[in-house]
């Protein structure tokens, strides 16, 4: 039992860590054993924790808040959701927060600040809750949306689970079957990264913040022409006329100096049940010119596209 228990666990953090390759995670320190510095930190046996064990840790400079080290502590776990996921959840939780804690006073935290040159640092943290059943599309965010967790007080905390890292995946699967163009994030203003000397709009790596997000924003500029970009909104909800009109309004914030096309992309969208509410939904958006530019498809399946 224990072997499997060990093989489970380690397909787990292999998933996640070529998930976190694909979205430009590089260089990610591994497999690190963190001295607890808190004695009320209870191992499973409810005695004292001696250490705590650190799946992943990434650091990087923010691009949504200047000057910011982020330092990401990555918990992996790879267990079937129950009915009612809030018990495990809390377990799950409770033990990434006794990391962050005993992380904030660690000789890896001074490690890594040392190789940035930061004015502040935030560490967060991350839970991959990945399912066994790699066909399960079960929402536990939406089912643990409303669990109150009183040990998180100064840390935030991101969820992933199977159906979210399904999402970000498909559509950086979609991105690469665009071979004539290169792609990067967008990293919006945010009101925290206005410095220009050391601002980047658009980068390859996806942060941390987006991992919550149901909308990803691409780039996407032609190999052969680089003054040709368009922009990609992808985003995990199925196709709805109200949110497509959202996504519209927000793709023309964006693209204001693109000269490429906008392609809007839903994970159910089909062009024989859904071109013409696109085609009436455009008709009222009131800028001829702009939807001139708006295509939409599955990024499912990439040839369904309007």
């Amino acid at each position: 039992m224990g072997e499997k228990s060990k093989k489970i666990g380690e397909y787990g953090e292999s998933y996640v860590e070529k998930f976190l390759n694909v979205v430009g995670w590089n260089n990610l320190s591994k497999g690190i054993e963190l001295k607890c510095s808190n004695e009320s930190h209870l191992n499973k046996n409810g005695k004292s924790s001696r250490t705590h064990g650190i799946d992943f840790l990434y650091s990087y400079l923010s691009p949504l808040v200047d000057g910011q080290l982020n330092n990401v502590i990555i918990s992996v776990k790879n267990q079937d959701y129950p009915n009612n996921p809030t018990r495990k959840f809390r377990e799950f939780t409770k033990e990434l927060v006794a990391m962050l804690e005993c992380f904030d006073c660690s000789e890896q935290k001074q490690k890594a600040a040392s190789n940035f040159h930061c004015n502040s640092i935030n560490d967060i943290g991350v839970l991959f809750w990945i399912e066994k059943d790699e066909n399960s599309c079960s929402d536990l965010i939406k089912s643990v949306s409303t669990v109150r967790i009183d040990e998180v007080r100064n840390n935030v905390i991101y969820v992933v689970d199977s159906r979210r890292a399904k999402f970000i995946l498909e559509v950086m699967r979609f991105i690469k079957t665009k071979n004539e163009y290169s792609y990067s994030f967008y990293y919006p203003l945010t009101g925290r990264n206005l410095n220009p000397q050391n601002r980047n709009n658009i980068g390859k790596m996806l942060p941390v913040e987006y991992l919550n997000s149901s909308i990803i924003p691409v780039r996407l500029e032609k190999k052969d022409n680089n003054k040709e970009i368009s922009l990609l909104l992808a985003t995990i909800d199925n196709f709805e006329a109200d949110d497509f009109m959202r996504l519209m309004g927000l793709a023309k914030d964006i693209s204001t100096n693109l000269v490429g096309e906008v392609v809007i992309a839903f994970p159910n969208y089909d062009h024989l049940k859904h071109s013409n509410v696109v085609n009436e939904l455009k008709q009222g958006f009131q800028d001829a010119e702009f939807t001139k530019t708006v295509s939409v498809t599955n990024y499912n399946y990439p040839i369904n596209t309007l």
